[in-house]
Formats: structure tokens, sequence, C-alpha cells
């Protein structure tokens, strides 16, 4: 299950953009740790982050 935190964070972002605290409501993490993967995935290339919030790269 572990695992699969990262993958369910990521995709909760495809609806819409999405602050660290509206993803871990979405996906009952801590917001601590939802914030940490958020910034993992946009180190990695996979988000990008703007004004507070969280979006997929076109």
């Amino acid at each position: 299950m572990l695992r699969l935190v990262p993958y369910i964070v990521f995709n909760e972002l495809s609806k819409k953009p999405a602050t660290a605290g509206e993803i871990a409501l979405n996906t009952h993490i801590s917001r601590e740790r939802c914030q940490l993967i958020l910034t993992q995935l946009v180190m990695a290339g996979l988000l990008d982050y703007q004004f507070g919030c969280y979006t997929h790269l076109q």
C-alpha cells in the first residue's frame, strides 16, 4: 500500500489544480507526507507548482 501513495497523490491532481492540503484531505494522508510526495514529484519533473497550487505539466 505504501508504494501506491505517490501514485494516488499524482492521480488526484488529474482533476484540477489543488493545494497540498486539499490533496491530503482527498487522499486521507497527512498534509506533511502529502507535501513531501508533491515536492518529490515536482523535482522529478512530473508536476508544476505555481501560486500555492500543484498541476500536471502539459
